[in-house]
């Protein structure tokens, strides 16, 4: 038998929120650089660029699932816009039966009317 690594990929929410998570690091490690007295101005910017690298990455991987995921959301908006149009149009068609259906009674109660007569 051979030995097979089976890795199961992350979700695409599994992957914002891991980065979310870092950002939030990266932003606490920030304040705590830039508030210790000890540290000099070049650790301070560097814990700055890690920060907007951070969300840099955060901004790339949210705009990437809104993008693969664009076509099944217009997938899904289209096939509601179906059901729905469906629905309406039965319901109309019912109602110009019923319509049709009170006509013809009215005239069936006047041709009636005008035999007793």
């Amino acid at each position: 038998m051979s030995n097979l690594i089976i890795r199961k990929q992350k979700s695409d929410c599994d992957v914002i929120l891991a980065n979310t998570e870092n950002v939030f690091k990266d932003l606490g490690n920030c304040f705590d650089t830039a508030l210790d007295e000890r540290k000099t101005k070049m650790n301070v910017v560097g814990s700055i660029f890690g920060v907007l690298g951070s969300l840099t990455k955060l901004t790339f991987n949210v705009t990437s699932c809104a993008i693969k995921n664009a076509p099944k959301a217009v997938v899904a908006v289209a096939a509601a816009k179906r059901e729905l149009v469906g629905v309406i149009e039965e319901e109309y068609m019912d109602y110009k039966k019923q319509q049709k259906e009170d006509a013809l009674n009215e005239k069936i109660k006047q041709l009636s009317q005008k035999r007793i007569s």
